[in-house]
């Protein structure tokens, strides 16, 4: 990795940009200490979803799933 002064990151910083575009990376230094490093932006993914349906039959819901939770308001309206 390349070490590059601020001063010369504040003056180039395009060209230091399209550099890292490519993979390269560096590290900028405030009086020969470390601060920041510019490098390439991380990819998006590559598209590749998870096909829908792909855990049918593996699971079963009630048939009174949305079903009011009558003991529940009892408990919390305590009628």
């Amino acid at each position: 990795m390349t070490t590059i002064k601020l001063s010369e990151a504040k003056a180039h910083l395009g060209r230091y940009a399209h550099k890292a575009a490519q993979g390269q990376e560096f590290i900028i230094a405030d009086r020969n200490k470390p601060v920041a490093v510019i490098g390439p932006a991380p990819q998006p993914d590559s598209g590749i979803r998870p096909k829908i349906g792909l855990m049918t039959g593996q699971a079963t819901i009630p048939d009174d799933f949305d079903a009011p939770l009558n003991s529940f308001e009892v408990d919390f309206y305590g009628e």
